[in-house]
């Protein structure tokens, strides 16, 4: 595996990716985003499929999952590679014993400008004010506390918490990176960003408000579904 597509993955599995193990000892990720993000989610394909990661299908596949922390039915897509012993080591990074997704303590090591921006596309909302949160929903608040450990080592990122509600009554925590210091690295973090993406970060010019002032794109956050701490 080479060292982009490690990067890739690695920001990738910080957001909405998956990796899991097989009973054969090898490893395969899953890819997924909601059908809004389509143009993202093909790139993705393609940057993997580029980078000699081969793929189960020759297309990306489209479902619908019924999310019950916000009791909505999604529309999604997703593809996933073949299950290969090249991914081992990242099964050994980011699963437990048990198979459970969860956050290496040596993050910082791996976590590159390019990881950091495919978990922005992932799971960044961008919010109007300026900066951007991390949607960290399936990590507990020790995992939160070492990605926000890693975002200040490694990129000098002021970050804090935003707790987001669900309408189960369940509170995630969510990482909020602080404008100014976001700023900072936006010259060179916005190289590793496609096009579609760039209105996470507030670079797209094309971006628009719509006439009541309302932001017209679910993934940018809400003052109403979020307090900080």
């Amino acid at each position: 595996m080479n060292k982009i597509i490690k990067e890739i993955l690695v920001g990738n599995l910080l957001g909405d990716a998956s990796i899991k193990r097989t009973l054969s000892g090898k490893s395969y990720v899953t890819f997924e985003q909601s059908t809004k993000k389509s143009d993202y989610l093909n790139y993705l394909y393609e940057i993997v499929k580029e980078n000699g990661i081969p793929l189960k299908k020759d297309h990306v596949t489209t479902y619908s999952r019924f999310d019950e922390r916000f009791g909505v039915t999604n529309q999604s897509l997703y593809f996933r590679t073949e299950a290969i012993e090249e991914l081992n080591p990242l099964a050994d990074l980011f699963l437990n014993e048990s198979g459970k997704k969860i956050v290496p303590h040596n993050i910082s090591e791996h976590l590159s400008e390019r990881g950091l921006a495919h978990w922005i596309m992932d799971d960044g909302q961008r919010v109007a004010r300026g900066g951007v949160t991390l949607c960290t929903d399936s990590f507990d608040s020790e995992e939160v506390g070492i990605l926000r450990e890693a975002l200040t080592k490694n990129f000098n990122l002021i970050t804090s918490i935003h707790n987001k509600k669900s309408k189960t009554g369940s509170v995630y925590e969510r990482i909020y990176v602080n404008k100014d210091s976001l700023d900072s690295i936006k010259p060179t973090l916005s190289t590793h960003l496609h096009d579609s993406m760039l209105y996470k970060v507030n670079l797209d010019k094309n971006f628009k408000q719509d006439t009541e002032g309302f932001i017209s794109d679910s993934d940018i956050i809400s003052d109403i579904d979020i307090f900080d701490t």
